[in-house]
């Protein structure tokens, strides 16, 4: 039996980043657990600092998502997004969408001439946010689709990262096939109410909470809060005992459900 191509191409860096998301995301009990954890495998992985995730019943709806999840620069960008850009989208174009569904990833600098919409959404608001490069990763869940943007200032996918990036896309469609996307607003996670799992945190314990939904490790945390990494270790350990949750992943699915609770209340 011969060897796969890819296997062949690909450096022994680039299979371990594809093991290691994969990995990353294999304890993920749930969907919402899912997708964070993949949201941050990317981004720590692939050192992608801006990194979404959209999920909509059909690929045309998507991009309608009211409760992305949005790491980085992103969550400053989204507001203008939805007011403005969302139906301009580069990868809503049938170009992307096709290479998207064929292959499982595509990158702004794979499409051809771009339509004059497009063109401003890439020249009006990407490039006006500092994001030099867009690429994204296709999911078919059991109940919808889904993508995950990448946004970066100057990151530029070698061949070598975009067949790495199709090899996972593959791979974690075969996972999210499985997997049933649940409507973060469906739950009873109502901020301050009583099956808030948060509502036993303390405002810094809450603080510490909401800057592992955005994929910050402890170390910039820390920084960010002026503490000791010992202390942020101390205060994410508390924050697992009190709430119940056993990892960063599904701490921070259930600070982005209680944040769509907020959005759409």
């Amino acid at each position: 039996m011969g060897t796969s191509p890819w296997k062949e191409t690909l450096s022994a860096r680039q299979l371990s980043g594809i093991l290691e998301v994969l990995d990353l995301c294999g304890d993920a009990e749930d969907g919402h657990e899912f997708k964070q954890a993949l949201v941050q495998a990317v981004s720590s992985v692939f050192q992608v600092p801006d990194v979404t995730f959209f999920f909509g019943p059909s690929y045309a709806e998507l991009f309608a998502d009211p409760a992305p999840i949005l790491t980085g620069a992103t969550g400053s960008m989204f507001p203008e997004y939805q007011d403005r850009w969302q139906d301009k989208d580069v990868f809503a174009l049938p170009e992307a969408r096709g290479t998207l569904s064929r292959l499982g990833f595509a990158d702004l600098d794979q499409l051809t001439a771009l339509p004059d919409p497009q063109r401003a959404y890439v020249e009006d608001y990407l490039y006006t946010y500092g994001t030099g490069t867009a690429s994204a990763l296709h999911l078919r869940f059991a109940d919808g689709e889904a993508l995950v943007g990448m946004f970066n200032r100057h990151h530029p996918w070698e061949p070598s990262d975009r067949l790495t990036l199709t090899v996972l896309a593959r791979q974690l469609r075969a996972r999210a096939r499985h997997v049933t996307h649940d409507d973060p607003a469906a739950g009873t996670d109502v901020p301050g109410g009583p099956d808030d799992p948060l509502a036993v945190l303390s405002p810094r314990q809450v603080e510490v909470a909401r800057l592992v939904s955005e994929g910050m490790s402890n170390l910039d945390i820390a920084r960010c809060l002026s503490l000791s990494e010992l202390t942020i270790k101390k205060y994410v350990s508390r924050i697992f005992e009190a709430t119940g949750h056993r990892n960063r992943a599904s701490l921070a699915a259930a600070v982005h459900r209680r944040d769509a609770v907020l959005m759409r209340g």
